[in-house]
């Protein structure tokens, strides 16, 4: 009842720093006792001009660790989320940060949404979004970072996930997640296409990637076998692919074009696709059928 009766009393007129102090600390009494309510109640009376400027920050971070211990975590984040802009000079913008941090675990893990334009995942991506673009000194950076190209992966949004991935490649190469990015940033240029009738330029791109991911050494067997059945795979589908256009140029009578993607297909790289020996049995046929001289066309075989 105390502290109601002197927070309405701090709603009608402006509190003296005393005793915008002394409801502060009953504030902060109420919380390390576990009683998050009575906290918050407290708070209630330090809106605005009610509260001095240098109490404001000590206001906000204490009213967000009320509302994330007691299951609140998106209000906790509302509580934080203009804190650098209200408190640049504050000393305790590292522990806001961290508890930003801290929110988006929890309703990452919570997940509990019931509605379907809401969920505690989409929460979390937002507050994430505002940890990487509002604090990108946080330590925290490169996990927020994986976890980001990580949702988007799964959501299937293939370029969101391919900039997170490449920002910890390019700006963070000391990470322990580099490794990862590289590996998820390969997969989600594989996850892009859609077949041997995709486009031979972003089959090449993502070919490459992987290529450049199993050059080096990593010590995790999983992610290699996942990158060796994907590069066998794109290299399967740009075998395929040469041999329709090739089929193409067959059936327009064009002899030139159709060894050049035949000699294509049959390139030392895709020996182990499963289409490579029907595609060098057609290449050597059509090798067969040329003049002298047009069966080493540039880029081809002699």
């Amino acid at each position: 009842m105390l502290v109601l009766f002197v927070a309405a009393g701090c709603a009608a007129t402006p509190l003296e720093p005393v005793a915008a102090a002394n409801l502060l600390a009953v504030a902060e009494a109420a919380e390390q006792a576990g009683d998050h309510d009575a906290a918050l109640e407290a708070l209630d009376g330090l809106v605005e001009l009610n509260c001095p400027k240098r109490l404001r920050d000590r206001r906000d971070m204490l009213r967000a660790q009320a509302e994330l211990h007691r299951g609140e975590p998106w209000r906790a984040f509302l509580a934080l989320e203009h804190f650098a802009d209200d408190h640049p000079h504050s000393e305790l913008r590292a522990q806001a940060v961290e508890m930003i941090w801290q929110i988006a675990e929890v309703l990452r893990q919570r997940d509990g949404g019931f509605l379907i334009f809401w969920s505690d995942r989409t929460d979390a991506r937002t507050v994430l979004e505002h940890l990487v673009s509002r604090h990108p000194d946080t330590p925290r950076l490169d996990d927020a970072l994986r976890i980001l190209g990580d949702m988007s992966f799964a959501d299937g949004d293939y370029d969101l996930a391919q900039e997170r991935y490449q920002d910890i490649i390019l700006n963070r190469p000391e990470s322990a997640w580099s490794h990862y990015a590289q590996f998820r940033f390969a997969m989600s240029l594989v996850a892009r296409l859609q077949g041997p009738d995709y486009d031979l330029d972003a089959m090449q791109r993502a070919d490459n990637e992987l290529a450049r991911f199993l050059e080096q050494k990593h010590e995790n067997p999983q992610m290699v076998e996942e990158t060796s059945a994907a590069l066998l795979q794109v290299r399967e589908w740009q075998v395929e692919r040469h041999l329709g256009i090739a089929e193409f140029y067959r059936t327009v009578g064009n002899l030139p074009g159709e060894l050049h993607h035949l000699q294509r297909a049959t390139a030392p790289e895709f020996a182990e696709a499963p289409s490579f020996p029907a595609a060098d049995e057609l290449r050597r046929h059509a090798e067969l059928r040329a003049p002298d001289g047009e069966a080493a066309a540039p880029g081809g075989r002699p």
